[in-house]
């Protein structure tokens, strides 16, 4: 009788692996037949289902889809019990958002869900079913580009100094700031706008800042735009207004905001008679005729060596951006944006850089290794959410890991994984 209850004993574990690596996936869209436009979000429900007991929630990703974007808002996936021919069921809805980026059929891949046991360990993989969306062009619009789908799109701009209101000298500037805001889309989906001026005025425009807001599923995406004008000579200029088009869904039908443009006076710089003529008095004296002398041997003199003290410089800042000195600091500034992935590209190049000895031991470093597992479970298994505090931590965690300052280069395979690996 003994040996009989040693052998289910044994077999009991057995049994809950099978059952955990055997659960229900249903995969549902949201509209039911994912007809939608270009830039239209599509609802996707990834559904795991175990019968009776789930020994731990498992982790659900669904892998690139070439001709759209498919992101999670939420990190956490809601708990469902069903009853199904009479069994028990519970588990998880996982909630994905799709973004077709193109017209035509585009195929979904199926969901990889990896089961865990009870101590949260991987026990198996599974897959779900691919499934497929069609998007359409929403007539009156321009899809080459990102296209804004939104039922409530608001726009605003600023002029500084003085809102534009009064003339600028020559050589002067003024700094346009537009700030965009869409409901349900994230900031990606909002077009460049394509800054021009006339002639006579330079155009300098900064990278955008984007940022997205989300609540309890819903997502807003807000986006600032920065252009500076800089005006080289008097005249009156028109700086042209800007138009953001969008489609509305509720509506069905094709708008647009105008930003209006602004005309801009531009004034001759001031001169003084009496000043000029002080400063050719001095130009004249024999201690300043001395000084332009010396300025302009030292000018020929830098002219010949400018070759050879190019190509020194060139060299040296060379080295300088290939240490692993540098490539910490572009790690550090990459995590204080608050984009995963750029900051999981920025940390591969710095710990390419290194020794491996060093960059293994940095990877499981007190400092740094928290950080670095939420990065990758946020990027690679899309149950962890990663936020701006989530890249200032990962900043801290890489300005204080032991042995983080190292001058060596080595070339040799990433300590990480690849980003977008394959399961």
């Amino acid at each position: 009788m003994r040996p009989v209850l040693l052998a289910l004993v044994m077999l009991l574990p057995a049994a809950s692996a099978l059952a955990q690596a055997s659960p229900r996936i249903a995969t549902t869209l949201d509209p039911a037949d994912g007809a939608v436009v270009v830039g239209q979000p599509v609802q996707m429900h990834v559904r795991v289902l175990f019968a009776d007991d789930m020994a731990h929630p498992p982790l659900v990703s669904v892998p690139e889809a070439p001709g759209a974007q498919i992101m999670r808002f939420e990190s956490q996936a809601l708990t469902v019990r069903d009853q199904i021919d009479g069994q028990a069921y519970v588990g998880k809805d996982f909630a994905f958002t799709v973004y077709p980026r193109r017209a035509g059929d585009i195929a979904i891949p199926a969901p990889r869900v990896t089961l865990l046991d009870r101590a949260g360990d991987p026990a198996g993989e599974a897959r779900g079913t691919p499934t497929h969306i069609h998007a359409r062009v929403p007539p009156g619009l321009d899809a080459s580009g990102p296209v804004l789908v939104s039922s409530r799109v608001a726009a605003r701009q600023e002029w500084s100094p003085d809102g534009g209101a009064k003339p600028v000298a020559a050589g002067g500037a003024i700094v346009r700031v537009i700030h965009r805001q869409a409901d349900g889309t994230p900031a990606l989906a909002m077009a460049d706008f394509r800054f021009v001026a006339p002639d006579g005025v330079r155009v300098y425009v900064d990278p955008p800042v984007s940022h997205d807001q989300v609540n309890r599923g819903d997502v807003t995406g807000k986006r600032t735009d920065k252009v500076t004008y800089v005006f080289e000579k008097p005249g009156r200029y028109a700086l042209p207004a800007l138009v953001q088009p969008w489609w509305d869904p509720g509506q069905g039908a094709a708008r647009s905001l105008t930003l209006p443009g602004l005309e801009v006076t531009v004034t001759a710089a001031a001169a003084s008679h009496t000043a000029g003529a002080g400063f050719m008095a001095r130009l004249a004296s024999p201690r300043v005729l001395m000084a332009v002398a010396g300025v302009i041997l030292v000018a020929v003199a830098a002219l010949l060596l400018a070759p050879r003290l190019w190509r020194s410089w060139r060299g040296l800042r060379r080295r300088r951006r290939a240490s692993a000195g540098w490539a910490r600091r572009a790690a550090i500034r990459a995590a204080r944006t608050g984009d995963a992935r750029t900051a999981w590209t920025a940390l591969v190049t710095w710990l390419e850089r290194l020794p491996e000895a060093e960059a293994r031991a940095l990877r499981s470093d007190a400092s740094l290794a928290p950080s670095l597992a939420r990065l990758e479970r946020a990027l690679f298994h899309g149950d962890g959410a990663w936020a701006p505090a989530d890249g200032a931590a990962l900043a801290r965690a890489i300005q204080q890991a032991k042995g983080a300052v190292s001058g060596q280069a080595a070339g040799r395979e990433g300590v990480l994984p690849a980003l977008n690996p394959r399961a």
